[in-house]
């Protein structure tokens, strides 16, 4: 037989390894909160000023209401106020080619030019393929294709970096059919923190 002593001891190291630990719920532990507030403000800063609407030429809002995602249709002339960029389509023409290059029988060129202003701190990318299309009343969505102008000058296009607080002038062409009508410049505007807007070109 052990002294009592040392038996005592035994028995107390026993009891403490036999003791069941009791846990918190997940969702009582300290860290599943802070993760669950920093979730939400993520989201809601991503949420906010997201809907595009008309700016005037120093960039403010102007009166008219803003445009919903249900209602995202503008008229050429009009700058566009996204969360880090103003988009105005200045200007379109449409083409049957020149002496370098011709659409397919049968089709046209619609060329759209447009001024983005990126008024973020950090600078943006523009890519015309992916982010610039045109609808017509039908539904058809036609890509950006490599029209006369773009191949007379190519200086004129739009992609590359737009660096902070700066603007970036140039065209962009699309090939549609001839008949096509109820034509819409859609600019996706997701890279660049908005939605999407569609611009009247008839």
């Amino acid at each position: 037989m052990f002294p009592p002593h040392i038996t005592k001891s035994y028995q107390a190291i026993f009891m403490e390894t036999n003791t069941p630990v009791v846990k918190k719920p997940f969702y009582k532990k300290k860290w599943v909160w802070v993760v669950g507030v920093i979730v939400l403000l993520i989201i809601g800063s991503s949420g906010s000023d997201n809907n595009p609407q008309v700016v005037d030429s120093t960039g403010s809002s102007s009166e008219s209401a803003p445009q919903t995602e249900e209602s995202t249709t503008y008229k050429v002339g009009e700058s566009i106020k996204l969360k880090k960029s103003i988009i105005t389509v200045n200007e379109f023409t449409f083409s049957q080619g020149g002496q370098f290059s011709k659409p397919t029988e049968g089709n046209k060129w619609v060329e759209v030019n447009l001024t983005i202003e990126n008024t973020d701190s950090a600078q943006q990318f523009v890519t015309t393929l992916g982010q610039m299309f045109i609808r017509d009343a039908d539904g058809n969505s036609y890509q950006v294709a490599v029209t006369e102008r773009a191949i007379s000058n190519p200086n004129n296009r739009l992609d590359g970096a737009v660096i902070a607080n700066s603007k970036r002038t140039g065209w962009v062409g699309f090939e549609i059919p001839k008949d096509a009508t109820g034509l819409q410049f859609q600019y996706n505007g997701s890279m660049w923190g908005g939605g999407t807007i569609l611009v009247d070109l008839e």
